[in-house]
């Protein structure tokens, strides 16, 4: 694996994905500093809720305490006695009101005072009008409470029999007060970024609200808690519930707008960054692509270098090649030359002119044999110059076999030769399509070392002519079937020139030439050429045809 290059694109990754780390592990330290001021604020406001719990219930239980030393009062059990002169009475009720009204003015959570005679009368009443205390004076002496009770609000009241004696039966005078709950949520003042809280019973009906700018509106984050009020002696059964509502804007502060913008500009950052990344990663794969393009190009130079490198060595092998071939092929008509000569001697010697005309027309044979290579190496030289004439395809079979049966290392190869009736003409160059037939019979031969048979049949198909050429070697593979025919390919060790060139001179003949499996093993080659018709021969070439 190729170690990986600072390139432009890889830098611009790096310093991408560092920004982008830091401002994540910025939005991060930021979202863990604001998580721990909402649990920090979330604490101080339970204490807070439980503070202004406990304080309503100390400030319940001392309108009680007040409301008892206020009954326990001599001139409040005299307002019910009998027998006070009026000047006594008249005193002793302006002490009671003034009394009641102190009392109410040092308690601004209070509605009303009533003092309530032991036959439920209204002794004294006093209350509060735009929130000034005032004495009511009772609408009807039956008890009805006056206009100090407003009946459509709620009604939080106590009420305190008068005296340590009076307390143990019934009876007697008693004190009663109403506070108002909303007052009383008043108490400990409203700031600016304080909660707002309700007061509520245990069935859930509201008491009293308090009012204030900081009302909770649907879809704000806030913070709830809710306390225990306890409240014996009162007309709600207890406990009541007082419930806080403070929204997170007003418990982080001034930190909430800092961590909105940089949320806003992390987010544009991230989103530039991102864009740079993407054209970053674009630039980085151009740059791949680029030296990927070069190294491919530099990679075809070599392979064609060495293609022509090869290309000239098998040229300078089949030269030297062919130059052996031909010395064969020409030193075999010549030994059969040497051995028709001296047989022609013999004859003679014996005085056999018969026999000797017989070898001597057997030695031409082998001129114009050895003749015919020379001619096919020139035909190979330069095939576009090459004459062409009616040519007999089942003589030419019938010779090249001829010839190569004669060889001495194909003697061990038996060879069928299945010729069509009558003459098989073609319009073409002699010398070619001998070297075609030459080529595939010599290597069926040679595809069998030991022993084999090679079989060569002709006949006519539909105006053309064709002939097979079948051996039983061990045949050729699907995959090499298609590649058989490419110059410098071979399924053996050879120059794999021999069949490339006997593809091209076929295609030359306007033929073809196609290789497929023999049934029971071996290999099939069809040459297919097309047919000479017997009428458009003139005699001549009738007759030359005939004599070749």
């Amino acid at each position: 694996m190729r170690p990986l290059r600072a390139t432009p694109g890889w830098l611009t990754v790096i310093a991408v994905a560092a920004v982008a780390a830091v401002n994540l592990a910025g939005l991060w330290g930021i979202r863990v500093a604001r998580q721990g001021a909402l649990d920090e604020a979330r604490s101080r406001f339970a204490t807070d809720v439980k503070s202004r719990a406990l304080l309503l219930e100390a400030r319940l239980s001392g309108v009680q305490s007040d409301l008892t030393l206020t009954a326990d009062a001599s001139f409040i059990e005299r307002l019910d006695a009998p027998g006070p002169d009026p000047a006594t009475a008249s005193v002793l009720r302006q002490a009671a009101d003034s009394s009641l009204l102190v009392f109410l003015r040092s308690h601004p959570e209070l509605v009303r005072i009533v003092v309530w005679s032991e036959d439920n009368r209204p002794l004294a009443h006093v209350g509060r009008r735009g929130g000034v205390p005032v004495l009511w004076v009772s609408a009807s002496p039956t008890g009805h409470e006056g206009a100090a009770i407003d009946p459509r609000r709620p009604r939080l009241t106590t009420r305190v029999p008068q005296g340590e004696a009076a307390r143990a039966r019934s009876g007697t005078v008693s004190i009663e007060t109403e506070v108002d709950p909303a007052s009383l949520l008043d108490l400990w003042g409203r700031t600016e970024n304080g909660p707002h809280c309700l007061l509520r019973d245990d069935a859930g009906r509201v008491l009293g609200r308090e009012r204030g700018p900081h009302e909770q509106r649907g879809g704000v984050p806030a913070l709830t808690e809710s306390w225990p009020v306890a409240a014996e002696g009162w007309s709600v059964p207890g406990p009541l519930h007082l419930d806080c509502v403070l929204p997170e804007g007003a418990t982080l502060g001034a930190s909430e707008p800092v961590w909105t913008r940089y949320r806003t500009t992390s987010a544009l950052n991230l989103a530039v960054m991102a864009l740079g990344l993407l054209l970053g990663g674009f630039a980085l794969q151009q740059a791949r692509r680029r030296a990927r393009l070069e190294a491919q190009a530099g990679e075809e130079a070599r392979v064609r270098e060495l293609e022509r490198q090869l290309f000239h060595a098998e040229r300078l092998t089949t030269v030297g090649r062919l130059a052996a071939g031909i010395a064969h092929e020409i030193n075999n008509p010549l030994e059969g030359m040497k051995n028709y000569l001296t047989l022609a001697r013999d004859a003679l010697a014996r005085g056999d002119a018969l026999a000797a005309s017989r070898h001597v027309a057997a030695t031409k044979q082998g001129l114009d044999r050895a003749a015919g290579i020379v001619r096919q190496v020139l035909a190979h030289a330069d095939p576009a110059k090459a004459p062409r004439t009616p040519v007999d395809l089942n003589q030419l079979l019938r010779e090249t076999l001829g010839f190569v049966r004669s060889r001495k290392e194909f003697r061990h190869v038996a060879f069928d030769l299945q010729l069509a009736e009558g003459e098989l003409l073609v319009h073409g160059n002699p010398v070619m399509l001998g070297q075609v037939a030459m080529n595939l019979i010599v290597n069926a031969c040679e595809v069998q070392p030991d022993r084999g048979e090679v079989r060569v049949v002709s006949r006519r198909v539909e105006g053309r002519v064709e002939a097979e050429f079948a051996d039983r070697g061990p045949g050729i593979p699907a995959a090499d079937r298609q590649r058989i025919f490419e110059p410098f390919y071979s399924t053996k060790d050879s120059t794999g020139l021999g069949l490339s060139i006997c593809h091209t001179i076929v295609r030359q003949h306007d033929g073809e030439l196609e290789v497929g499996p023999r049934e029971g093993g071996g290999s099939v080659f069809r040459l297919r050429l097309p047919a000479l018709a017997g009428p458009a021969l003139s005699a001549e070439a009738t007759t030359e045809a005939r004599s070749r």
